[in-house]
């Protein structure tokens, strides 16, 4: 029985401070949200689930009611925790520590997650989704880090230069038989 998993990065957010948690989208996330509802809306997608952050759960919102479902929300999806604290880290200071935890897989800096830590976590929660809702349709609005660490644990030619290559918001399909990785797709186009 074939599941498929929509792994949704979330669209474009301010990074201009403030609470990682609760950043909300930039007017063009809003707009590309929008293009995603567009993109998606015959896909029949019977399951939507969001990392908690505010950006992922605005991402496939529209979709989501569009479709008459409610966002299951799953901590486990959460983007990884790269420093202590709820602070937004800025792209020149978490790209580089990235690329360090890509070659590193238990480096971290004090009070963040390795990156073996938030694997564990992520792919925890892929595994319980792909359990409970086998041979169904299902949208995974979450971040580029975990969904590319997600991505690799079944496809491991991909690493940094993927993430790097990604676009908020990206989409990519993956078709489960079980627990193995069927067909890989990346599918998020402009609209």
């Amino acid at each position: 029985m074939e599941t498929h998993i929509y792994m949704i990065r979330h669209c474009e957010s301010p990074k201009l401070g403030g609470s990682e948690e609760r950043r909300g989208l930039t007017r063009k996330g809003t707009m590309d949200a929008s293009k995603l509802t567009t993109l998606l809306r015959n896909e029949d997608i019977e399951v939507f689930i969001s990392s908690p952050y505010t950006r992922a759960l605005l991402s496939i919102e529209e979709l989501a009611t569009e479709s008459g479902k409610e966002i299951l929300l799953c901590e486990n999806f959460k983007e990884c925790t790269f420093s202590k604290g709820d602070k937004v880290v800025p792209n020149e200071q978490v790209y580089p520590l990235v690329k360090k935890m890509f070659s590193n897989h238990e480096y971290a800096i004090l009070g963040g997650e390795t990156y073996d830590q938030c694997l564990d976590r992520a792919i925890f929660g892929l595994e319980r989704v792909l359990r409970n809702f086998e041979g169904k349709r299902i949208a995974i609005s979450t971040h580029g880090f975990v969904m590319t660490i997600m991505i690799r644990n079944f496809i491991k030619h991909i690493g940094f230069d993927f993430l790097m290559e990604t676009t908020k918001p990206d989409v990519f399909l993956l078709k489960f038989d079980g627990m193995t990785v069927t067909e890989f797709t990346r599918i998020w186009r402009e609209v």
